[in-house]
């Protein structure tokens, strides 16, 4: 179980606060030496070539790593006289020299020219390159023609009224000096065309000019705006007052009318409408409609500017749940668990009261150290129009105690002690694990105000249970009755289920 906190105080400002409850690890480093490290270190000889093996010499080996060539006696080779490189813009001479291996007043090697060659083209600066060579008085000049990659020299928006250049930049994700890419410029058009869907421009058409051949310099967009459209009004067909008024459906989409006269929000987005219409479907599912259907009717008036949004929405019939049953219970009664469910037969269906028994059922197993069960519900249709069954499956596993407690508190200067936040803690080592005491312990820690506590960026004080490992699982879970404590040794005949015997002084008591 681990809990993370920051402290709050302007000296332990970021300060983090981990608590660990289970299993603790120990990592063993096995250092070892190769045979030829072992003999070399230790005093022998180094392990000589076999009979059969060939060392190169001197001259191959400087030739191979690039070193200086001189010219054989017999003269069967000639000397490079001149490397020259042409084709080159934006490249500068200098990196371009520095990728070759062919040299002046170097031995002429085509097996190295052609390395050059691969070097280049894999170096990303040019897409191909082609080698010449001329003889010359004396020896051979090497000429290297490369065929740069074309880089972004300008990017131009040309139609734009309603969207800066600067807000159509950082969409389309293109900037001067990257490489030009037909498929960036392509998925940039696809993007500046959802973004004016997105902010009222249904009708927005983005080509591109410029940007889509290899020989362009740069990209140009030309955009066709279209005019902007709002939404003037929202309205709903078919659905029930009883069950669902229009204002209660207003709050499941996202598409409305704008505000302040319509200066603020409210513009059409087709894809935001398609998105409400999956909302109320699950909104009606969620309720036992499931064969819920609804759909989107748009009209807009003589302008075209103004938008009407009509949802027309098929209900169909409300499940009813005809039994609820528990599958895989065997530490409590099942008649106990189904009593404390939302969701009893003869109920309407509903995904909120289905999701609450679920986490009722995990609630009443982690108080009892299964604090790993998963409880899944499964909803069962019958032949008979609209019945279902609802089953539970519950996979309880073991029960599991409270192994080391690892407190982790980080900052500029932790001086929060260790202590202090074990006085917080109602769990102890050999305590079995109750999930609403570890709840309990958590919400004491973010009120003490000790340490920093922001659910809106994510920090605040957690105790996260760490699951034991494959190979300790045997060690850290007991079966209910069990005699299995993690960290201690129990002394034979104590009884389980409280292995320190009552009124003993050193028996660990739970801090409330």
């Amino acid at each position: 179980m681990s809990l993370v906190r920051r402290a709050a105080g302007p000296q332990v400002r970021g300060r983090v606060l981990a608590l660990f409850i289970g299993l603790s690890l120990s990592v063993v480093l096995l250092a070892c030496r190769s045979a030829a490290a072992q003999g070399m270190m230790g005093g022998g000889m180094a392990p000589q070539p076999g009979p059969g093996s060939q060392q190169p010499d001197f001259a191959s080996r400087l030739r191979s790593e690039g070193g200086p060539q001189y010219l054989p006696t017999d003269g069967s080779q000639q000397l490079v006289t001149a490397v020259q490189v042409v084709g080159h813009e934006t490249v500068p001479l200098s990196k371009i020299q520095s990728l070759l291996r062919t040299r002046k007043d170097r031995l002429f090697d085509p097996d190295a020219v052609k390395a050059d060659v691969r070097r280049l083209v894999s170096s990303g600066l040019f897409r191909n390159v082609r080698t010449y060579t001329e003889p010359l008085a004396g020896g051979v000049r090497v000429t290297f023609e490369v065929f740069e990659r074309s880089s972004i020299r300008y990017v131009k928006y040309i139609g734009n009224r309603g969207v800066s250049d600067k807000a159509l930049g950082r969409e389309s994700g293109l900037k001067v000096g990257d490489t030009l890419n037909v498929y960036a410029v392509e998925e940039g058009r696809r993007k500046l065309e959802e973004y004016y869907q997105s902010k009222g421009f249904p009708k927005t058409t983005v080509s591109i000019f410029e940007g889509d051949q290899p020989q362009d310099r740069g990209v140009v967009y030309v955009i066709s705006e279209g005019q902007l459209e709002r939404i003037g009004s929202v309205k709903f067909i078919g659905n029930d007052p009883a069950l669902a008024t229009d204002a209660r459906l207003k709050t499941q989409i996202k598409s409305k009318p704008g505000y302040l006269w319509y200066l603020f929000g409210g513009r059409v987005d087709r894809s935001q409408i398609d998105a409400d219409v999956e909302r109320l479907t699950a909104y009606y599912r969620s309720l036992g409609y499931f064969k819920a259907r609804v759909s989107r009717d748009l009209q807009y008036d003589t302008s075209g500017r103004w938008l009407e949004l009509t949802f027309v929405i098929d209900e169909g019939p409300q499940y009813e749940v005809q039994s609820v049953s528990i599958a895989g219970c065997q530490r409590f009664a099942t008649d106990e668990l189904l009593g404390q469910l939302k969701l009893q037969s003869g109920d309407k269906f509903n995904l909120a009261k289905m999701n609450s028994d679920v986490n009722t059922l995990r609630d009443l197993y982690g108080a009892h150290g299964h604090i790993f069960a998963d409880v899944k519900a499964d909803p069962r249709f019958r032949e008979e129009p609209g019945k279902l069954d609802l089953v539970y499956n519950v996979e309880e596993g073991g029960v599991f105690r409270v192994g080391q407690i690892n407190v982790h508190i980080e900052g500029d200067h932790p001086h929060t002690r260790q202590s202090t936040v074990l006085n917080r803690m109602s769990l102890q080592t050999g305590d079995t694990i109750d999930i609403r005491e570890v709840r309990a312990s958590e919400r004491r820690l973010k009120a003490s105000q000790l340490f920093e506590n922001d659910p809106a960026q994510g920090i605040s004080p957690q105790i996260v249970i760490r699951p034991p490992d494959v190979d300790d699982i045997e060690s850290l879970a007991s079966p209910a009755g069990g005699s299995t404590v993690r960290g201690q040794s129990p002394d034979p005949g104590r009884p389980a289920g409280n292995p320190w015997p009552a009124g003993n002084p050193s028996a660990p008591s739970n801090r409330r």
